[in-house]
């Protein structure tokens, strides 16, 4: 059986547990979904991110008659 577990890292807890389940990798698989392409919902790629501020300046300079 397989669980899908969501671990708090920055408490002392998290972090205990993380390191004892490290010592297990035979039973033990860490994904990391920023690798697996996977973006979580309300974050940004890069890509969209440069675009929404490109769009932003531009229309601050547009609006404040800058350009």
């Amino acid at each position: 059986m397989i669980h899908t577990v969501r671990i708090n890292d920055s408490t002392p807890s998290g972090k205990r547990i993380l390191k004892e389940l490290r010592r297990h990798p035979t039973s033990v698989e860490f994904e990391n979904q920023t690798l697996d392409g996977i973006v979580p919902e309300g974050y940004l790629t890069g890509e969209e991110f440069v675009e929404r501020g490109k769009d932003k300046i531009l229309k601050y300079y547009k609006e404040n008659c800058l350009l």
